[in-house]
């Protein structure tokens, strides 16, 4: 499968095909089956994402001691682990700058 340039939105999770659609962080190279991968995970991310939500409303639990956070921080792991595998030069670049922050 011949790849295809997509641009990422990390706040919502948004692929396009277009990058004057909407406001993107990361340019990606990638074929039909990795952008379904991709949108599997921003999917999985989302879901523990809401699961943490009611999780900050019960505040005798501490964040570190959460598994829905912990779940959410390993599904955002893997989003830029692929962003990084896809990513052209500017957003390995980026996500290798994130990495070194951590």
């Amino acid at each position: 499968m011949e790849k295809q340039p997509y641009y990422i939105q990390m706040a919502n999770g948004e692929i396009q095909s277009r990058s004057d659609v909407s406001p993107w962080n990361f340019r990606i190279f990638a074929n039909e089956k990795e952008i379904q991968d991709l949108r599997e995970l921003f999917n999985e991310m989302n879901g523990a994402d809401s699961r943490t939500f009611w999780r900050a409303h019960v505040p005798y639990i501490p964040y570190h001691m959460d598994k829905d956070n912990d779940q959410y921080d390993n599904r955002m792991m893997e989003v830029y682990d692929k962003l990084y595998e896809l990513g052209d030069e500017d957003a390995r670049t980026h996500i290798k700058k994130l990495r070194n922050e951590v």
